[in-house]
């Protein structure tokens, strides 16, 4: 102990100097947020100097380094230009930030190093003001008491109890459920999805009105399965139930209940509804629920997964009309889930969660627009038809990646181009990346061009964009297209159709340059189209009637079939290309001579 107390002022003054050093780095990046440049709009030098010349003093920003000055209006809005070799010396109220970033910069870390002295100095100074230890006289001496001839042994004392050994993996594996009141949260926070809310509205009323499902004897379904792709909002869904019906929320996520030791699994659900029935009316929210409620006796499964699944099935048994606990789950992957889950009494009602569509899709975006400070040059109508199978979360990061992308090039309003630059990214799973090959954009605009003639000549379907600008992911090109979502069963033509256009860009590639110059970028092409013929054939549309589900994947004389049609589209492709040569040049001059080509732009072309 004597060696630590040698020099408490040298250990005191090292350890605030290093907790000075941590500090200073949260403290630098709030001051750089703080002197960066604001979220503005688009602002012009002449409203500036009319503002001035009006008599007003406007708050104004000069960023040095990017070249960008920002000032107020008396509406509390600011708004962005570019220096341009423009003066701000007759502008009286102007603060250049560059200077107030380096000085807050300075005064912080000055402050922050100078912990160490001080923290050493208050050290020595404690050090100094202590007492000196006071003598405490000796304790008089008290002859002992004559010790008797005949004593009795003293008993030994008990050996120390030994502290019960705990099991680190133990401690902790019982949840403790915690209700949330998820009052903010209603079916007005959710956009689009107007059918499914609708769905999901008896629900609410039955946890509003339980007297009134007793009036006519009825019971509160046991329980709710939504199902559909990730990111479609399945658990905003359940949070907008609670909070529109203004009852407790208990969510719990499946995965969460398995652990290390067998039962603790089955426990934690036990525990789970025990507090939700503790504070009814109340919702349990069970998201993933396949991580457990997968189809007993498949591959992986074993006790803990199976006495959990148990425990899950006895409680939303026990249930009975009057405890108002409402079972909610979520899953990916309906088609896998346990027969005895989904049955009825347990689940009563499964409620489909689905892509957005197209009016789904531009409610989602008006409102992830509204929360950012978006050009009016941006069309949401047409980001709404080229965001096709993307679901909310996916429209929310495209936002947020040009967003982002505004900001890397030192703008305060999101603009088309960033648009176009995320929507990239997010399609193609890679940024922006052009070839400077004279050959490779050449073969790219041929094979866009193919399949953007044939989708809109051969299979009447719109194409909002095409574009030969690749990406880091190996996409030498993109084609967007909107396909009729109201349409949810194909028909033989349409189907063959889309399959002709998947093989277009091959097909344009060795028209015009030869079969021994076709490049192998159409790999993710022929998996597309190999799905569609299987859709094909697995609908009955083939000849042959059988469900190659049932009897296996497609072998035999299902795959000679498949073989045939996918080689008797593809021909159909190299023809229809051949007949429309002209437009099909046009088309590919067009990518050649501006990388990306609009609807309005092809619309002249075809």
């Amino acid at each position: 102990m004597q060696k630590h107390k040698k020099k408490p002022r040298l250990l005191a003054g090292a350890v605030a100097f290093i907790l000075g050093a941590l500090l200073f780095i949260p403290a630098a990046l709030g001051i750089i947020l703080l002197t960066s440049p604001k979220d503005a709009g688009t602002g012009s030098w002449e409203t500036l100097t009319e503002v001035r010349k009006a008599g007003s003093d406007p708050s104004i920003l000069v960023f040095k380094k990017q070249d960008l000055l920002q000032y107020q209006l008396a509406n509390q809005k600011w708004y962005s230009l570019t220096l341009d070799g423009h003066s701000t010396q007759y502008f009286s109220n102007t603060r250049n930030m560059d200077d107030v970033r380096t000085y807050m910069l300075m005064a912080a870390g000055v402050t922050l190093m100078l912990l160490g002295p001080a923290t050493a100095a208050s050290v020595t100074t404690l050090n100094v003001k202590k007492k000196a230890p006071v003598a405490i006289p000796p304790a008089p001496v008290v002859p002992k008491a004559p010790v008797p001839l005949k004593q009795e042994p003293a008993p030994l004392p008990e050996p120390p109890s030994q502290p019960k050994e705990e099991d680190p993996y133990f401690a902790g594996v019982i949840m403790k459920p915690a209700a949330v009141q998820e009052k903010t949260v209603t079916f007005n926070s959710i956009a689009g999805y107007a059918a499914t809310k609708r769905d999901m509205e008896f629900v609410v009323k039955c946890l509003r009105s339980p007297d009134l499902l007793r009036q006519v004897g009825a019971k509160v379904p046991a329980g709710i399965l939504l199902y559909g792709p990730p990111g479609t909002g399945k658990t905003l869904m359940a949070k907008a139930i609670a909070g529109t019906a203004g009852v407790r929320f208990y969510s719990a996520n499946a995965s969460e209940f398995i652990r290390r030791y067998v039962g603790v699994g089955a426990e934690n659900v036990q525990a789970l509804y025990r507090e939700a029935r503790a504070n009814a009316p109340s919702i349990v929210f069970i998201d993933e629920i396949d991580a457990i409620g997968g189809a007993r006796g498949g591959e992986g499964e074993n006790q803990e997964y199976r006495q959990t699944l148990n425990a899950l099935l006895t409680e939303m048994d026990g249930l009975s009309k009057d405890s108002g606990v409402m079972t909610i789950a979520a899953t990916n992957d309906f088609e896998h889930l346990d027969p005895a889950l989904i049955r009825p009494g347990r689940f009563d009602r499964k409620i489909a969660v689905p892509l957005p569509n197209y009016d789904d899709r531009l409610e989602i975006i008006k409102l992830y627009a509204s929360q950012r400070n978006v050009s009016p040059h941006v069309s949401l109508e047409t980001l709404a038809r080229d965001t096709s199978g993307l679901a909310g979360s996916g429209i929310s990061t495209l936002f947020n990646e040009a967003a982002l992308h505004a900001v890397m090039c030192n703008r305060g309003v999101i603009l088309p181009e960033d648009i176009d630059a995320a929507l990239t990214q997010i399609v193609t799973n890679g940024v922006e990346a052009k070839t400077a090959n004279p050959e490779e954009l050449r073969t790219n605009a041929y094979h866009e061009a193919g399949h953007t003639v044939i989708l809109r000549l051969l299979a009447g379907i719109a194409v909002s964009k095409v574009s030969i600008v690749g990406s880091t992911s190996g996409a030498a090109g993109t084609t967007f297209f909107a396909e009729d979502e109201s349409t949810t069963h194909y028909t033989t033509k349409y189907l063959q159709n889309r399959i002709v256009a998947v093989y277009g860009g091959r097909a344009a590639e060795e028209l015009v340059f030869g079969r021994e110059q076709v490049t192998a970028g159409a790999r993710d092409d022929l998996k597309t189209a190999t799905r569609w013929i299987k859709e094909y054939l697995q609908g009955g549309l083939g000849s042959s009637l059988l469900d190659p589900e049932v009897f296996g994947s497609i072998r035999g004389s299902q795959a000679e079939e498949a073989r045939a049609l996918s080689e008797e589209l593809y021909q159909e492709a190299m023809d229809f290309l051949t007949r429309h040569r002209d437009t099909l040049d046009k088309v590919a001059n067009a990518l050649l001579e501006k990388e990306t080509v609009t609807e309005a732009e092809l619309e002249a072309l075809l």
